[in-house]
């Protein structure tokens, strides 16, 4: 359904004036469009840390607890390490949207990672907060850049295809 949408175009305080277009316009599209942008944005981000995480320095560190939920379909993992006299957590393994991980990879980190284990953790020197167990690993971020692309490239489109300036019937 399209409606009709009053967009403010200029407004001067001063003089007292303003325009408006009334714009036809796809409001589920728009909607869809604007909540893809954050998710999208994300992920990129996730790719791009990703990628600046194989240059990071590494620091030895311990993981401190594993969770493996009780149907086995999720896995979550905890670390700390030490730099300059200060003790930092994370649970992320690898950049990705999730520190929860599905059953294929809660059996890899489960093989992979104990309680108690001396690990190399990679930081972000300008940010030693961020830091992951296994650097440059992005697993399936490119295809969900791509779907994202996708629906925001689709949905751009048909907001902007039903962008028509409404102008109403003569009133009688």
């Amino acid at each position: 359904m399209i409606r009709v949408l009053p967009i403010l175009i200029f407004s001067n305080n001063n003089m007292d004036v303003s325009i408006f277009l009334n714009l036809r316009i796809n409001p589920p599209a728009l909607i869809l469009l604007v909540a893809i942008i954050p998710f999208l944005l994300y992920t990129i981000r996730n790719v791009m840390l990703s990628k600046a995480s194989k240059k990071w320095p590494k620091v030895t560190g311990m993981i401190t607890h594993t969770q493996e939920s009780q149907l086995g379909s999720k896995f979550k993992l905890g670390y700390e390490y030490t730099l300059r006299d200060h003790t930092f957590t994370n649970r992320r393994v690898f950049y990705s949207n999730t520190t929860t991980y599905n059953k294929k990879l809660a059996i890899e980190f489960d093989q992979k990672y104990s309680k108690y284990q001396i690990v190399n953790v990679f930081y972000n020197p300008k940010n030693p907060r961020q830091a992951v167990l296994e650097p440059g690993r992005t697993d399936g971020a490119f295809w969900i850049i791509g779907v994202l692309s996708t629906l925001f490239l689709i949905c751009a489109f048909a907001v902007f295809a039903s962008l028509k300036k409404y102008s109403p019937g003569p009133t009688k």
